[in-house]
């Protein structure tokens, strides 16, 4: 099997601003993730949870239309956008820690 990896080097400015909010609440990270389905035009948005016997897991599941494998990538870096710089008035994210 052949894996592929791609270095992601994330960005030093933006990096120690998205680090000033770690540490935020589930529940606003749940939101941001949810922030992140209307900003990409999604008409349903499920929450779907379990205890699954002391394994817990979440899954915000919408149909939004998603991201390009080059968006994913950029997403996936730390510190991917500083989250002082100006955005669309559509993007409610402000994290930038990976998913942006």
């Amino acid at each position: 099997m052949t894996e592929n990896f791609v270095n992601i080097q994330p960005s030093p400015l933006a990096l120690v601003q998205s680090l000033r909010d770690i540490g935020y609440s589930m529940e606003s990270a749940i939101a941001d993730v949810i922030d992140n389905s209307i900003t990409a035009e999604a008409e349903n948005i499920h929450v779907r949870f379990a205890w699954n016997d002391g394994s817990p897991w979440l899954a915000v599941i919408d149909d939004g239309y998603g991201m390009t494998p080059a968006e994913l990538t950029d997403a996936m870096r730390l510190g991917s956008k500083n989250p002082l710089e100006e955005r669309s008035e559509n993007d409610l994210g402000r994290f930038g820690l990976g998913f942006r």
